[in-house]
């Protein structure tokens, strides 16, 4: 009988599992499968450290956490909305770090100087491309 209800517990938790990952955004299943891989690796340490391997599961700890410093660096979470409200020309110039009235030559080298630090394709945020972007298009009136 205790197999039965955990058969039916392990399959209710199978379908809930199912439609979680079909309606959620791919951000939140991210999410979950980052939190459950923590879980799991912080129970594999705690068992090794019950069963008297703790110096296996010291190693294996050490051996990770560069690899989560780095994941934390390079997903850095993007401003609040209240911060994509639409530039005004002086802010414009400052993102580009220009003076006012800058010539085409000096935005378009401004521009181009700046994204090939900040391009997402160069590990740079998203953010600050838009953002990058949004300027050079306001003062360039495109």
């Amino acid at each position: 009988m205790v197999y039965l209800i955990l058969g039916i517990g392990v399959i209710m938790a199978v379908l809930g599992l199912y439609r979680f990952l079909m309606k959620a955004p791919p951000r939140e299943i991210k999410t979950l499968f980052l939190s459950a891989a923590a879980v799991g690796v912080a129970v594999a340490a705690l068992f090794m450290t019950v069963t008297g391997k703790l110096p296996a599961a010291i190693a294996i700890l050490t051996a990770l956490w560069p690899i989560a410093v780095s994941y934390i660096r390079m997903n850095k979470t993007a401003p609040p909305p209240s911060q994509n409200l639409p530039l005004t020309k002086a802010e414009a110039y400052d993102v580009l770090g220009l003076k006012q009235g800058a010539p085409e030559e000096d935005i378009r080298a401004a521009h181009l100087r700046l994204m090939k630090k900040v391009h997402p394709d160069q590990k740079g945020s998203d953010w600050l491309a838009k953002k990058i972007n949004a300027a050079r298009d306001l003062l360039l009136n495109k």
